[in-house]
């Protein structure tokens, strides 16, 4: 984008639109912003309804907010994941229309042109980030504005600061206990609600591990335990691995190629539910060079 631009510039249908609203008390309606690489001749901006050469629409990011002398400042995105070919960002436009008419019937309102200030917006093939930029277009303190934004989410520094100030952004800590809990009466007992707290937390806690060069497993205090390792052996479709630790009930084995690279047809390695059991899994290859696998089981111990 331009390192800079001139102020937005109202168009004759956006003194309109605004005039329109403040007159009937509808909404005016942000639909989108158009940034292309139209030159500025001779053109007239008053009289313009869209921008020169449209490039890429970019979305609105933010409901906007009225920043002082009639000002109302728009926040929108822009990155290039749909640019075929790349261009110059010279021009700037807002599109805008009133409360209950359809998308399409958004005409320029205001318009901004950076000239030689532009910046280059490559084309999808180099990817870059999406970054916000903002907007400030004079529209009247008395004007009712909305702005149509998209759900994807882009976190400016106004928005943070903006969410750090709100006193309700979070849930109390204290309600978050009395959550977990199911008590009102916490306060009375802190130390030994706090041990409560542990303990809830602690049926969740890791009670047994080992790791190995070529394995490992770990266990839950409910018992539910995750292993794995590798096995296999060259010229042989049918192997077997035992558990470090016997599960108690065995929920799944699998096993994957340890060493496909793609050069040759993957291989593929089934479960043979009639031979595995709570102590070992026995895994049949698609064939004899199948080799090596990792393999990984899950259940409760």
């Amino acid at each position: 984008m331009a390192s800079i631009y001139p102020n937005t510039r109202l168009t004759n249908y956006g003194r309109e639109l605004i005039a329109r609203s403040q007159a009937t008390g509808k909404k005016l309606q942000y639909i989108k912003l158009v940034t292309g690489d139209g030159q500025l001749d001779n053109q007239n901006i008053d009289t313009m309804t869209s921008v020169i050469a449209p490039k890429l629409e970019c979305p609105f990011t933010s409901n906007g907010e009225f920043v002082g002398d009639g000002q109302f400042r728009i926040e929108f995105a822009v990155g290039n994941s749909t640019v075929t070919n790349g261009f110059f960002a010279r021009e700037l436009g807002v599109y805008a229309n009133l409360e209950g008419e359809s998308d399409s019937a958004a005409r320029l309102i205001a318009y901004s042109n950076g000239g030689n200030y532009a910046s280059y917006i490559p084309s999808k093939e180099t990817p870059i980030n999406s970054k916000v930029f903002s907007l400030d277009v004079v529209i009247g303190n008395s004007t009712n504005v909305t702005v149509k934004k998209i759900d994807a989410a882009y976190l400016t520094r106004g928005a943070l600061e903006a969410h750090s100030r709100d006193t309700s952004a979070h849930a109390p800590i204290t309600d978050q206990i009395k959550a977990i809990l199911g008590s009102a009466n916490w306060k009375d007992s802190p130390a030994s609600t706090l041990v409560t707290i542990k303990n809830l937390l602690g049926q969740g806690a890791i009670v047994a591990s080992k790791l190995t060069g070529n394995g490992g497993y770990v266990k839950f205090a409910n018992g539910f335990t995750i292993q794995w390792g590798v096995g296999g052996q060259d010229n042989v479709t049918k192997t077997e691995v035992t558990f470090p630790i016997r599960f108690t009930t065995l929920f799944m084995a699998n096993a994957i190629d340890a060493y496909w690279s793609g050069s040759d047809t993957p291989r593929y390695f089934a479960n043979s539910v009639n031979e595995s059991n709570n102590a070992k899994a026995v895994f049949t290859a698609s064939d004899r060079y199948a080799a090596s696998y990792y393999w990984f089981a899950l259940g409760m111990a």
